[in-house]
Formats: C-alpha cells, structure tokens, sequence
C-alpha cells in the first residue's frame, strides 16, 4: 500500500509492505528485491547526465540495504566513459537541523562512492572524512552496472532515517521536488539462519578451492601458519592459486610438510604466478593466455566417468581494461577450440570445465559477459565467439557466499583509510553446468565466522585477514560416477 504523510510541510512519498519478507543478498544480482520492497521511483529526464531511475531500501538487524537504478551504465568508484559520481546521504537520527544540510535533510553521513569516502557531519564543529569501512559500505557488483546494491551497517543510525541520493555531474537527486524520502526500519529481509558447514555432504564431490594468496603468500614466513590452517580446513580435492610467481614446486612441498593431506601433484606457472595443486596427474598443461593456464586432471576411472579441465586465472588489475579483455577473449578461443576437432586442445564431448580464480572483474562488465557467454571483442585476433558451454549456453557463474552471512565479496583493503577501494566480489568459479553440478559452495571470511565454526575448523578469527587480501572461494562439483550416471 502507499502511504502520503504530512511533516512540517514536507510531503513524504514512499511505499512499503509491512507484510513482506524477503532475504537480501549482496552478491550484484538483483531477482531478491521484490516488487513490495519500499521504492522511490524518480522522473526519468530530470537530468543533464546520468539519468537516477529509482531506489529501493529494505534492511535486516545488521545492515541497511539500498539498491539503485540508473538509466545507463556507470562505474560506481572509477571512471568510465559515462562519466558519473554517486552519493548517498543518510539523515541518521531523521533531524533536518543536526548534520549537513542537504536536499531537505540533515545528513549525518555523506558516502561517496567516486572519490571513495564518508563525510561525517555528526559534529557540528567538525566535518570528518572517514573510509567506506567504517561504516561497512559493500557496494556490488564490483564491475561497471546500470544497477547496483549496497550494504550500509546500520548501528550508527537510529530507527528512523532520512535518505537522498545525487548523482554529481548531472546533477540529479532522488527524490527530488522538495519531498524527502523517509525509512523506518522493519526487518523487511530476514538473515540467513544456515550456516554452511566445510564438510562434503557427499565423498564423491570434487573439491575446488581457488585463492589468491598474496604476493607469495605460501611461503611468507609472517603468514604461512594461517595459510595452513585455511588449507588443511577446506581438504579440497583441486586447488587453484594465484599471485605464486616465486613459489617454486620445493616451496609448495615444504608449505605441504606438515599437513596431513596427500597433494602429489603440483604444476607452478611463474610467468602468470598461478599454482594449481591436484589430488590427481594432469595429462596435459596449456597456456591460455599470460595469466590462464590449464590443466586436463585425469580423475580416477574407478569413480567418474570422465576427466575435469581446470582453467586457473589471474588477469591484470585495476586499470588495465584491455589486458583483462585479451585474456578472457582467449580463454573463449580455447574453449571453442577443445569443443571442436582440431586446434591445441581437443576434449572428449561433454568433458566437464571449469575456470577459477581471481578475475579482478573491477572495469567494464564486458569482461564478464565475454567469460559467461563467449562474446569475444577482438575477433580479428581471436575469432567469433560463442556460447561456452557443450550445449551451447551460457558457463556458469557459482555465487558462493559467506559460511554465516548473504555476502558474497572475496576481497576487502588491508588497514584501510578513506579514498581506498571498498569490498569487492574479484574471485570467481565458472563452469559447465550442462555437464557437472554443484552441491555446495562458500566463501571462508573467518572474522565473519562464529566462535563454534571457527572450533569446528581449527580456525582463528583473524586468519583469513592476515593470510590475504583476497577470501578463498570452495566449491563441491557433482559429476557422473561409475555408480552414477546422472547429475544430481
């Protein structure tokens, strides 16, 4: 139902359905928000830029969950070639005379996402710039959208707020005309209540884990106990890592010493930096790309029915669009390739693949289109494009999420400080679901753990932040075994 309510001569408009229940998860796909969620939809062509459509807000007992639509593509913390500058501001104690005057509130916090800060204006006397971090701002996706979802801690904020939203260069505010957009807080998305457990519920499952493990980071004497404890509490069956590229295979077997987990078989790749470490032999490497490499793992005959390629990636980062487009245009080529007679690679029909690791997806979405549905940009080098998987549809994009929480970002800052990039989803599983399944899949962000899964796990709460800046991602693959022909 719409309400209009009458404060101090200030028109509210706003929607809600105390009725409605829903669980959102910050992953960067939108099909949990529902139509009930509260919404302001704004005149489409008020604009001089970058058109604001509408915003959704919905909450839970820890954050505030706020969605935004654009009439275009942007980048919310970069440039791009439609230039825009979001912000948000949130009147925190619903008082237009404390905080920053602003679009007919009284904003306490001011997030910006372009210039990567927070204004906190909750001090009349001083305004102080603070990092996205410390109010736990999770923006996704991390690639460039016409529409995004933020997670905002809401402990600092009383039950009723006040919220506007600007896009800078256009000049454009939500809402807009003098009225102000008022929320109270209901608990309109209820928390996961499901933890995931680390074990398999199945032994036939193939384990991946892929993990960006920071500059070296199996043989950093100051983090090797942790990156230990995290590997010996996953028990992955295949396990892709990147930032390796002075990890020798006597580096791997001296980090592997002590846990009493049999790996035999370590293929390093220094010129891309990447390590793929297997239970079982590789028949035959490739170089993708000069940061993808492959391997066709022979799995035992005894249990499955065919053999698994495992792609391990660490395109370039940051700014580097292009490099990032060459290297997954040719990951397309030589998928095309093994599907097809001829050429490098020639794979058994259906054989399953799958393609890990860090991405850096943090440019232009087209990067991610390419890996998912094989639309390759630079065909003169590479050739046409095509659909990825056997039966000619899309891969598949595994959105693992925290063991306890809907969250589903894999790398945070280190000690971060205003003007640092916030949370981002960089590291990914993408597979053939046309021929292989999964059963369960996670993010290990032990500070976002309980004290029991911790114990459960021989984890410390600390161990993933002082292991990497990137969270490993696991992954458990179904695939057809001799006892069972069909996909679960």
């Amino acid at each position: 139902m719409k309400k209009l309510i009458y404060i101090s001569s200030i028109f509210f408009l706003f929607s809600f359905d105390v009725l409605s229940q829903t669980s959102i998860k910050i992953d960067g796909f939108f099909n949990d928000w529902n139509a009930n969620i509260n919404t302001y939809i704004d005149d489409s062509s008020d604009a001089q830029g970058i058109e604001l459509l509408d915003f959704s807000v919905c909450n839970d007992n820890e954050y505030l969950y706020i969605k935004i639509r654009c009439g275009s593509e942007i980048d919310l913390t970069e440039q791009f070639f439609n230039p825009a500058e979001v912000m948000i501001n949130i009147d925190a104690d619903n008082n237009v005379s404390t905080g920053y005057s602003t679009n007919n509130i009284g904003s306490e916090y001011g997030i910006n996402f372009f210039d990567k800060k927070i204004f906190d204006d909750t001090d009349p006397n001083m305004v102080d710039t603070l990092s996205l971090y410390d109010l736990d701002v999770i923006p996704l996706p991390t690639y460039s959208s016409d529409e995004f979802e933020i997670a905002i801690n809401r402990s600092l904020f009383s039950d009723t707020i006040s919220i506007s939203i600007r896009e800078k260069i256009g000049n454009d505010f939500m809402p807009d005309n003098g009225s102000v957009f008022t929320y109270i807080f209901d608990n309109c998305s209820s928390p996961t209540i499901t933890s995931i457990d680390f074990s398999k519920n199945d032994p036939f499952h193939l384990r991946l884990m892929a993990y960006n493990v920071r500059a070296n980071g199996l043989i950093d004497n100051n983090r090797v106990d942790e990156h230990r404890r995290i590997f010996a509490s996953v028990n992955a069956d295949i396990i892709t890592f990147q930032e390796c590229g002075n990890t020798t295979v006597n580096d791997v077997l001296g980090f592997l010493n002590i846990i009493p987990i049999y790996y035999p078989h370590i293929y390093t790749y220094p010129s891309s930096g990447n390590i793929t470490i297997s239970k079982y032999p590789s028949l035959q490497s490739w170089q993708v790309a000069d940061r993808i490499d492959a391997d066709l793992i022979d799995l035992p005959d005894s249990l499955y029915e065919t053999d698994i390629l495992i792609l391990n990636g660490h395109p370039n980062c940051c700014g580097n669009n292009q490099a990032r487009q060459e290297n997954f245009d040719a990951l397309i080529q030589f998928i095309k390739d093994a599907k097809t007679v001829g050429g490098v690679i020639d794979l058994p029909m259906n054989t399953p693949i799958s393609f890990s690791g860090d991405m850096n997806l943090v440019g232009y979405s087209e990067q991610y289109y390419t890996i998912v549905n094989g639309t390759i940009s630079d065909t003169v080098t590479f050739g046409n494009g095509g659909f990825p998987d056997w039966d000619n549809t899309p891969l598949k994009d595994q959105v693992a999420y925290f063991n306890e929480k809907n969250i589903a970002y894999t790398w945070d800052k280190s000690n971060p400080s205003a003007g640092d990039f916030p949370p981002g989803r960089l590291d990914f599983v993408f597979f053939t679901n046309s021929v292989m399944s999964v059963d369960k899949s996670f993010i290990i962000s032990t500070e976002h753990m309980s004290a029991s899964l911790l114990a459960q796990n021989n984890l410390f709460w600390n161990d993933t932040k002082k292991a990497s800046d990137h969270f490993p991602v696991v992954v458990d693959f179904v695939l057809p075994t001799i006892t069972q022909t069909e996909i679960k």
